[in-house]
């Protein structure tokens, strides 16, 4: 008998005492998904599941990560949320837990869930590149399901336009590289339709996709472009200024 429960729990793992949870009155689901998401990345595990929660559906996140002495751990973490707000449980991977990770979690929640969702600028002068290449699970919070079939990378370009001059983007002058310093040219026409995902991801990255545009002095533009299958590193932006002509080539790191 002991043996069978002891098994039990190795397969569903330990819920964290009621000293561990972390109750977030006011929190919404959505926040709560996200803001759990992030935490577990900052721990450094490997999202493997992502459940966004609902009001009066549990969600969760849960992920693995190889410690120092090549084993591997997993963390995972019930998100259970009502209109009152959220109660995030912590489920360790051992039937006779240390709550370490109980303890890491809630410390490294308490901290991100009282900073914002979206990045601040990092300057208020110049032109600023960001560019984040969207994972399976950005897309089921970001977009609302996938965006991309067979492995193909939907990345989100952000351009903010500090200077008091007009620039223009062309999508078809943002290569991303591989490690090896290879370039990348975004998908178009068919190729690019072929790996859209059906649904509401693929949807939202179609309709706001990056096009060639002028972007005015103090504004910024996002949009998304879509790229083969890889690993990428970095991006190469040509932006050209619309009085002088010029073009200024940028090199950001694809985050």
């Amino acid at each position: 008998m002991r043996r069978a429960l002891v098994l039990l729990l190795l397969a569903t793992g330990c819920p964290t005492p009621p000293q561990y949870r972390e109750a977030q009155p006011g929190l919404s689901c959505d926040r709560a998904t996200r803001v759990a998401y992030r935490t577990l990345q900052t721990l450094g595990y490997t999202i493997t599941e992502l459940v966004p929660a609902t009001p009066g559906t549990n969600g969760a996140v849960a992920g693995t990560k190889t410690r120092r002495d090549g084993t591997q751990t997993t963390g995972r973490v019930r998100i259970e949320c009502d209109a009152a707000g959220a109660n995030l449980v912590p489920i360790e991977d051992s039937a006779f837990p240390d709550f370490e990770f109980s303890r890491a979690f809630g410390y490294s929640f308490k901290s991100l869930v009282q900073q914002p969702d979206v990045e601040a600028p990092r300057a208020e002068v110049g032109l600023e590149v960001l560019v984040k290449a969207l994972t399976p699970h950005d897309a089921v919070l970001d977009l609302g399901g996938p965006a991309t079939v067979g492995g193909a990378v939907p990345v989100q370009i952000t351009i903010r336009n500090h200077t008091d001059r007009a620039v223009t983007i062309d999508p078809k002058r943002v290569d991303l590289t591989n490690a090896a310093g290879d370039a990348t040219a975004p998908l178009g026409g068919g190729a690019l339709s072929a790996a859209l995902a059906e649904g509401a991801g693929g949807a939202r990255v179609r309709k706001e996709l990056l096009s060639g545009r002028k972007i005015p002095p103090k504004t910024t533009v996002a949009g998304f472009l879509v790229y083969p299958p890889g690993t990428y590193r970095e991006a190469q932006i040509g932006i050209e200024d619309v009085e002088t002509g010029e073009t200024e080539g940028f090199v950001a790191p694809v985050e």
